[in-house]
């Protein structure tokens, strides 16, 4: 653990664990997502009455950015607290895949103009399938850096960013609503376990002379 945290004292360490992290929950994430044949229908009226804005694509995307944006001002300590947190909401998240399993029906690229959103939508969709909607893991990431950031200077614009990040899972049509509130609520509880009161900093070592 002492090593861990030497490793994440500075930024290049904290971006080297986040790329780690990242790489070790995508392996799962693309196995459930290829081999679980959808068994539920989450879509509503509501879902059906928001509109795909492609254009959104670009605030759904930033969600790397944010993460970037707490690797740069949380200190190392916080850092791994809030890559723990994720961690677990991601596994959380899993178990919902595995026993809600949906698939969304997905807008057909016909519908965006040829150009740079349509590529955008076809790059995403070629690597990430229908599935692995309930609850969101995008919203629930999104939320847990979120919590963490809004301590920080600009805390208001940070929890904004957070919420047009979740609600552009709607617009680009990856998530159900259902999923949104399941990534809320999954976020939530996992803050709530593991940020119930703060650690306490460690204590500086006392030289003893003789």
């Amino acid at each position: 653990m002492a090593g861990l945290l030497r490793l994440n004292a500075h930024f290049g360490g904290r971006l080297l664990t986040t790329g780690v992290a990242i790489a070790g929950t995508f392996q799962p994430y693309f196995w459930l997502n290829d081999h679980l044949p959808p068994r539920f229908d989450f879509l509503t009226p509501l879902d059906t009455a928001i509109p795909f804005l492609p254009w959104t694509y670009a605030l759904y995307s930033s969600f790397f950015a944010l993460l970037l944006g707490a690797a740069w001002l949380l200190d190392g300590h916080e850092y791994l607290r809030m890559l723990g947190a994720v961690l677990l909401a991601n596994a959380v998240c899993y178990l919902g895949f595995v026993l809600f399993t949906a698939h969304y029906p997905r807008p057909p690229l016909d519908g965006i103009p040829p150009g740079f959103w349509r590529e955008q939508f076809r790059q995403m969709r070629a690597s990430d399938n229908a599935g692995n909607t309930f609850p969101s893991i995008h919203v629930a990431t999104t939320l847990l850096g979120a919590l963490r950031l809004r301590l920080q200077r600009g805390g208001a614009l940070w929890v904004l960013w957070a919420v047009l990040i979740c609600l552009s899972t709607l617009t680009v049509k990856q998530h159900y609503v259902v999923d949104v509130l399941g990534g809320v609520g999954v976020a939530w509880g996992v803050h709530a376990l593991l940020f119930r009161r703060p650690v306490p900093a460690l204590a500086a070592p006392v030289e003893v002379r003789s």
